[in-house]
């Protein structure tokens, strides 16, 4: 087992992701980064303090930053790093209700097992999405559904996790519309009206792997464009979706898939995206650019291999005792 001698580490929570176990969690992470070696400074997220506050003032002081929380909470926790401007390596116990990126980086979902992979892992090197003057870790979206990530209440995402976010869906199928759009990726252009479109850099949007088989590196200085044109018919509906479950989505006449580094998004109306399931605000013309190897993420090593039994169980049926005494 990897272990490390006096490395500082800043531990970011929040405390609301997760079933709000987070915060159950917090010591036994604390204890067991301990015992591998690093000096532990835990912070709570606020509503008047996210991470992004958080490690922009502190971060400086420690070797490695390590949050736990959503996608958002990682989002809050790199905007912090590259604020910064320091070589600082990230690790991420994902926390959340769909956990796209982790799922993507093959970072475990399993908390203890994730704390493990840092403590045994190594920094990889990540490209990150710039839209506009803002920063986005893993998707930058428009169209149809894509205020579902960040309307879906949040207590029904801690008790249901993704299943909250197709019942959002369920609401919004009857209120679909197209968005007519331009767009410009690496000199090629299009125009249509569009069910959806996105810059990403993951296999998995919304809790399904759908961009597997497809080119995607997040290593690479290259996002994907995915544009789906408008629906003509529920037949149409069905294939796209036949094709997610397979995962045969490039096949599908409806899908336009692009690797480039540079899509500008033009529309006749100020049109909303999401930037990893929060609001990115609404825009007439917006460009999303690639920074390669923008931060370094802590991902498991590929030797690495998880060991049942010992710290980690007992941290778990110790949680769950006192998640049911409460």
């Amino acid at each position: 087992m990897a272990q490390v001698t006096n490395k500082k580490m800043l531990l970011v929570v929040n405390p609301v992701s997760g079933k709000k176990l987070a915060k159950q969690y917090m010591m036994r992470m604390i204890n067991r980064f301990d015992q591998a070696g690093y000096n532990v400074t835990a912070c709570c997220t606020q509503i008047n303090k996210n991470a992004y506050d958080i490690v922009k003032n502190r971060g400086r002081e420690f070797d490695i930053v390590v949050c736990c929380g959503g996608d958002g909470t990682l989002k809050e926790t790199v905007c912090g790093i590259m604020e910064l401007g320091l070589d600082i390596p990230v690790g991420y116990l994902p926390m959340g209700s769909t956990n796209d990126f982790a799922h993507s980086m093959n970072i475990p979902t399993d908390v203890f097992e994730a704390v493990e992979a840092i403590i045994n892992g190594e920094p990889k090197p990540v490209d990150i999405g710039q839209f506009g003057n803002e920063n986005f870790i893993y998707v930058a979206g428009f169209g149809n559904f894509t205020a579902i990530s960040y309307s879906a209440n949040q207590k029904l995402k801690n008790v249901l996790g993704k299943n909250a976010y197709y019942l959002q869906a369920v609401k919004e199928f009857f209120r679909m519309k197209p968005f007519h759009a331009r767009v410009e990726a690496d000199g090629e252009f299009f125009e249509g009206d569009y069910f959806y479109g996105e810059a990403s850099n993951s296999y998995s949007i919304a809790g399904m792997p759908v961009l597997h088989n497809m080119g995607v590196e997040f290593d690479d200085g290259k996002h994907e464009l995915i544009l789906v044109e408008m629906f003509k018919s529920p037949a149409d509906i069905l294939r796209l979706a036949n094709d997610m479950v397979h995962k045969t989505v490039a096949d599908n006449p409806s899908v336009i898939i692009r690797h480039c580094d540079h899509i500008k998004f033009m529309f006749d109306e100020p049109t909303p995206f999401t930037l990893d399931g929060e609001f990115g605000g609404e825009h007439l013309e917006v460009e999303a650019k690639t920074l390669k190897h923008a931060v370094k993420i802590m991902v498991q090593k590929p030797e690495w291999v998880s060991v049942e039994g010992g710290d980690r169980d007992f941290a778990t049926e110790s949680v769950q005792k006192e998640a049911t005494a409460e």
